[in-house]
């Protein structure tokens, strides 16, 4: 009955704004490293012919906006920046977003996020586009039988090729769905190029889960071994919630140093861009420093949506990822049984990753850099 009530007054407001100018609504609400993946994308999406030189109004996570506006900004005429936190709990908020949306004449809308949910239905399925694409995607965060209820209410969903396809190759196969000029787009981020500063190898150590973060005690025994085996010098990055082990950290030696809550996002993004290497559980970390080409990048993962983001495909040749033994030792061999056992989360402690043995490998590819 509420929501009943709601769409009929985003109707009653799209009414009133149908005869503006026409825009192509293009939704991300994901998290930075999914943006990271998807972002190269966008400058061939504004001159596509699909686009038509209609204009764009792009949904937007808040949380990555300050790479948007220094990289991107080009793209979209007008951009609605969404706290995604806050949309999950507040329904007042998703409302008001909806309201928002409702005074845009929008004629096609747009829905690449592979793992859509009931939230993001919420907002796009009110809209009187005349056309709205998504990805037909999986039912990670949905009821079965409610998404493909509202699959209906799309008008074209873009089929799966492959199950446990790597996400940045996805979208290229979402877009490429919409025109094929797709085809050569590749992973970058630009970054700000340190002339005067000795090399270093970064230790990002931020997550978003704290299933996914190695322990303290992991993180000194690796930094120790680098200190001790290599000639580098060690930068801690991270938000605020890490400053406390950044600080822990930077302790063991007058090598490390700890930039945890003390830069911004586009600064991080330099710092991970001018390392000689890059240590990283499986986060925003690792993406960032894949786009920025740096020549070697590690990773720790627990097999959370394994495939999907880690391990890069083997052509991405500066990537090494390690996991749990389980997952290790059958990588090659059980690929199909691994996916469908942990494409939808994984709950394997990351520390019990042999970090003993992986060091090693680490530590001789340090040095060849």
């Amino acid at each position: 009955m509420i929501k009943g009530l709601i769409f009929l007054l985003s109707n009653f407001v799209q009414f009133f704004f149908k005869s503006g100018n026409e825009y192509t609504l293009i939704n991300r609400l994901d998290s930075i490293g999914d943006y990271i993946l998807f972002r190269n994308f966008l400058s061939p999406l504004k001159n596509s012919k699909f686009i038509q030189k209609r204009k764009i109004l792009f949904l937007a996570n808040v949380a990555w906006r300050s790479i948007y506006e220094h990289y991107d900004r080009e793209f979209a005429d007008k951009v609605i920046w969404v706290n995604v936190e806050r949309l999950a709990r507040n329904r007042f908020y998703r409302i008001y977003i909806l309201l928002r949306l409702s005074t845009f004449n929008i004629g096609k809308i747009i829905q690449p996020t592979f793992s859509r949910n009931h939230i993001v239905d919420f907002l796009l399925l009110p809209l009187s586009s005349a056309q709205k694409i998504t990805s037909k995607g999986d039912d990670l965060n949905y009821l079965k039988e409610v998404k493909l209820f509202n699959d209906r209410q799309y008008d074209q969903l873009v089929d799966n090729i492959d199950s446990n396809q790597f996400e940045f190759e996805r979208n290229r196969h979402f877009f490429n769905y919409l025109e094929p000029v797709f085809s050569l787009v590749d992973l970058d981020l630009p970054y700000r190029k340190f002339h005067d500063k000795e090399k270093f190898v970064s230790f990002f150590i931020g997550s978003s889960s704290p299933f996914r973060q190695l322990s303290i005690e992991n993180m000194k025994f690796i930094c120790m071994e680098i200190l001790n085996h290599t000639k580098y010098k060690i930068t801690i990055l991270g938000g605020k919630n890490e400053a406390k082990k950044g600080t822990i950290l930077s302790e063991l030696s007058d090598r490390i140093t700890s930039q945890c809550g003390l830069t911004n996002l586009i600064e991080t993004i330099d710092f991970i861009g001018n390392s000689s290497a890059v240590l990283s559980m499986d986060s925003s970390g690792v993406h960032i420093a894949m786009a920025t080409k740096v020549p070697k990048v590690f990773c720790f993962s627990n097999g959370n949506h394994l495939f999907r983001f880690i391990p890069y495909p083997k052509n991405y040749k500066q990537m090494i990822a390690y996991f749990p033994p389980l997952i290790q030792m059958n990588m090659s061999s059980h690929k199909k049984i691994l996916y469908d056992s942990f494409s939808r989360g994984s709950t394997i402690p990351i520390d019990s990753i042999d970090l003993k043995k992986h060091i090693k490998e680490i530590i001789k590819e340090i040095n060849k850099i």
